[in-house]
């Protein structure tokens, strides 16, 4: 989009290695319970069901998220539409990038909506995302037209983005409020798009700038479109999906080793691989699942910062220490909302469709350092857009134009907490983050809840009490996060003799009586995350899944193996100082707040 920066030309890293999918080895696949759905799955997540938060850091973010939303006046959203179609309009312009309409974030907005409604029963949010859907109907009816790109001049026919966007949000809406006039207006759209949508698919680089700054963002259409045939079971959604896979790109991480998908748009691109995942199961071809697998292996090793972010200046990075020179020149570091939701969309297929606990580390990273870190959004649209991680000193600032993109995701990314803690196997819960929640599922018949209590990561111990209706055998597991090392879990004060691997799902296999509990361990310590292998001695400090930042204050750091010997506790918690200079503090990344300076990555100095 033209607000959008021009792209730094840089990198991907290490050799990637062929991925081996290793759940049919420790797992037994759950049948296909959805028409159109090929795909083996082994675990299922929640749906936005049966899932609640509890009080904690991202209960509070979901409810400040709600509330904003929610306030945004009707009349306000609508009125480009209603203008564009020459209806009575009412209210006042959006402003920034919402000026003409709200096209480019109003299908996230109804999706975030619909899934609040899901997630916790919430009828006024459904509501108002029905009221804002008839409305937005009632102009597509009127003028044919349903979405704009806020660049007039390329025409009605480029307007991918905001068309895929809204296809989600109307999914959402048959999908999460069962709204029949969603699934018209649904069947609508694709007929528009069948027949009006430019087919032209040039990949968004420096090379094809206009590609990008035309919102022609085509790259989550086959996700969407999937999606949607996997709830109707309607062929055609199925064959205008398949036009927009974008097999030349998910082919190279099945392909080669080392990629070269350097100066590529950095969300797209990561984004995209949710069509991948989508493409694996409506066909079951499992060279997609091979690429989401390896892209998602090469993304950590190549791409990722320590906070889980990726794309400087938006674009993806070669493998000659581009990573680390980026934090010389850069302070859009990682687009956050938006880049928060394609990792959470794709580490959940990958855990859906593997098996494999050490997906949901990546997932975890950006939950603390990613969207977890974020400010909330501020009047007028305001929103963190970029995360800044520059070596000369960084803040947290809002963007300088109203409703960008991440205004879209933000929403998504809030209410998808509900949606990312807990996955069901077969006879089995998987515990995947450690977050203050309840789930409510059914084994045998009979209902089981399973509260979870908890300060992590303050802490590193969480407590879950069983609830079953009666005494029942089932597994709940938990996942091992790869930075821990002596995880340990006791049931009911006992210590139990069980696996608790880095990288694996840790397993309790028993007879479950009401208030059983259920104590899991997981030991952190602070340690040295480079950069790149490229730039050894450039670092960020991390505290298990937590990154630490630092106030501006300019401190030599010695050159020293254990970090330990630089970093000790403050007085417990995640508040840290320097042995060498007391008044350097160190806290957690997402405890910073707007436009306080802080220092994330370091250069080791020898001593």
């Amino acid at each position: 989009m033209s607000t959008r920066r021009d792209f730094v030309k840089m990198v991907a890293g290490a050799s990637l290695v062929p991925a081996v999918v290793r759940a049919s080895q420790v797992l037994n696949p759950m049948p296909a319970k959805t028409a159109g759905f090929a795909a083996k799955v082994y675990l299922e997540s929640f749906d936005y069901q049966g899932v609640r938060l509890l009080d904690g850091m991202l209960k509070a973010q979901y409810d400040r998220t709600r509330e904003y939303y929610y306030a945004i006046p009707d009349d306000d959203i609508l009125k480009g539409f209603r203008e564009r179609a020459g209806l009575a309009a009412p209210g006042q312009a959006m402003g920034g990038w919402a000026q003409e309409s709200t096209s480019g974030v109003f299908g996230q907005w109804l999706s975030g909506m619909a899934r609040m409604y899901k997630a916790t029963g919430d009828t006024q949010m459904r509501d108002k995302a029905a009221l804002l859907m008839n409305g937005w109907g009632e102009a597509f009816r009127k003028d044919g037209q349903p979405v704009t790109s806020r660049r007039k001049e390329l025409g009605a026919s480029r307007v991918h983005y905001s068309y895929d966007k809204t296809v989600c949000g109307l999914v959402d809406m048959a999908k999460y409020t069962n709204d029949k006039d969603a699934a018209a207006l649904l069947d609508r759209m694709v007929d528009w798009g069948s027949m009006k949508l430019d087919r032209v698919r040039i990949p968004a680089t420096p090379e094809f700038p206009e590609a990008f700054h035309s919102g022609n963002e085509w790259y989550t259409l086959s996700e969407n479109l999937y999606r949607a045939y996997v709830l109707t079971g309607d062929p055609k959604y199925k064959t205008f999906g398949d036009v927009w896979r974008y097999d030349s790109y998910w082919q190279k991480f099945v392909d080669q080793s080392n990629p070269d998908i350097h100066s590529l748009h950095a969300y797209s691109h990561v984004n995209t691989l949710s069509s991948a995942a989508m493409s694996y199961a409506v066909t079951g071809d499992p060279k997609y699942l091979k690429g989401i697998v390896n892209a998602h292996d090469y993304f950590q090793r190549a791409q990722c910062y320590a906070t889980g972010g990726y794309g400087p200046g938006e674009g993806l990075v070669s493998n000659d220490g581009a990573l680390g020179r980026s934090l010389e020149r850069t302070s859009d570091n990682f687009e956050t909302p938006c880049g928060s939701w394609s990792i959470f969309k794709l580490s959940k297929y990958l855990l859906q469709f593997t098996g494999e606990s050490r997906f949901g580390d990546w997932m975890e990273r950006v939950v603390y350092n990613g969207i977890g870190a974020a400010l909330p959004m501020a009047p007028g649209g305001r929103t963190l857009y970029y995360s800044d991680y520059a070596l000369g000193g960084c803040k947290k600032t809002y963007y300088s134009a109203a409703w960008p993109c991440c205004s879209g995701t933000y929403i998504q990314d809030a209410v998808d907490y509900h949606d990312i803690i807990y996955f069901k196997g077969d006879r089995s819960l998987h515990v995947n983050l450690f977050i203050p929640s309840q789930v409510t599922w059914r084994v045998d018949g009979s209902a089981v809840q399973v509260k979870q209590v908890t300060d992590f990561p303050v802490s590193d111990t969480t407590a879950l009490t069983v609830q079953p209706e009666k005494p029942l055998k089932f597994a709940l597991k938990f996942r091992v996060p790869g930075w821990t090392d002596g995880a340990w879990v006791s049931v009911n004060g006992n210590r139990q003799s069980i696996e608790c691997r880095s990288g694996t799902w840790a397993a309790v296999d028993r007879t479950w009586n009401p208030g059983d509990r259920i104590e899991i361990h997981l030991p952190m310590k602070l340690a040295f995350v480079p950069i790149d292998p490229q730039h050894p001695h450039r670092i960020a400090a991390v505290y298990g899944p937590v990154v630490l930042v630092r106030d501006q204050e300019t401190v030599l750091v010695p050159d020293v193996d254990d970090i330990s010997k630089w970093i000790v506790s403050k007085a417990g918690g995640l508040e840290f100082h320097a042995e060498n200079r007391v008044t350097a503090g160190f806290v957690p990344f997402y405890q910073v707040r707007a436009r306080t300076g802080y220092r994330m990555y370091f250069d080791l100095e020898p001593v």
